[in-house]
């Protein structure tokens, strides 16, 4: 009976040892794969802003190109319509600051 006792706690053991290692396996596959879900996260807020940015571009060449009679006026047009888009946000702003105030 003491060796069957001896034998079935000897097997609890090595049963509880080899479980301890698969759960710290387990947590490192996690943490591993935690990591790797947050460098996507990043990967793909940045190509979400590259994809703006590009699509902005777009739309600003479109109108520099419908805004020049030529192919040589498209550098003046996309003067232009900076200088515009420039007056723009500044009008937001003091709108912004005039609502601050009242």
């Amino acid at each position: 009976m003491a060796r069957s006792l001896h034998r079935v706690l000897t097997e609890l053991r090595t049963n509880v040892e080899q479980l301890a290692r698969q759960r710290d396996t387990a947590q490192a596959a996690r943490d591993a794969l935690v990591q790797e879900a947050e460098e996507l996260k990043k990967q793909l807020e940045e190509c979400r802003r590259e994809l703006r940015e590009a699509r902005m571009e777009v739309d600003f060449l479109t109108v520099s190109h419908r805004l020049a009679e030529s192919p040589s006026n498209i550098i003046s047009a996309r003067r232009r319509l900076q200088r515009l888009i420039a007056k723009i946000d500044r009008c937001v702003s003091l709108l912004k600051e005039d609502a601050d105030i009242s």
